[in-house]
């Protein structure tokens, strides 16, 4: 009688870890099953077929219709011809003299802007003179000897002032229009 209970025993003992084995399973298999089913149901496993089907429209439309294509493009305008733009000239009345930082030297331009816009980034060129010296020296205020011995210096420091000047003008006009900075004199002593 004691092997029967003891083989009872085992039996139950091995239900409950079978019954939370297969709960397991079936939740597992639940699951996936659902969202696979809600995958179905929006459409996801179908989206890589329509992308086919509208590749293969595209195709056939550009293989009937090759001339119709030329025709949908856009067509770009043509610029005008560069050498008929007016160029625009505007010498800053007085130079510009400031000292080199950390040194005894002394730098003097005077300055020519140019634009190939109309007379009305002159007008506000002159209109708006004061602030746009202030900003030209104190941009040249913070040269330094060093930099003025590079051998591009004369290129980089207009670039720099043509920013300078469309800064200002963005500033007050919002819009720049200077095309580029000529240096009209210079001297460094």
């Amino acid at each position: 009688m004691s092997e029967e209970v003891a083989a009872e025993g085992e039996a139950k003992a091995k239900k409950p870890w079978l019954l939370i084995i297969g709960i397991i399973f079936g939740v597992i298999i639940l699951t996936v099953g659902t969202v696979i089913g809600t995958l179905f149901a929006t459409g996801f496993f179908s989206q890589e077929d329509q992308l086919q089907a509208e590749l293969a429209q595209i195709e056939e439309g550009e293989a009937e219709g090759e001339g119709e294509a030329e025709a949908v493009v856009p067509e770009l305008l043509e610029t005008p011809n560069p050498s008929r733009l007016e160029t625009l000239y505007y010498q800053m009345p007085a130079a510009f003299t400031a000292n080199l930082a950390n040194s005894r030297k002394v730098m003097q331009i005077s300055i020519t802007v140019m634009t190939h816009y109309d007379q009305l980034v002159i007008d506000n060129v002159t209109k708006h003179e004061p602030s746009i010296r202030a900003a030209i020296l104190a941009r040249l205020s913070l040269v330094d000897e060093q930099q003025s011995m590079a051998p591009d210096f004369r290129a980089t420091m207009a670039e720099e002032l043509r920013l300078v000047i469309n800064s200002e003008l963005e500033e007050a006009e919002d819009f720049g229009g200077i095309e580029r900075v000529l240096f009209t004199e210079f001297l460094m002593q």
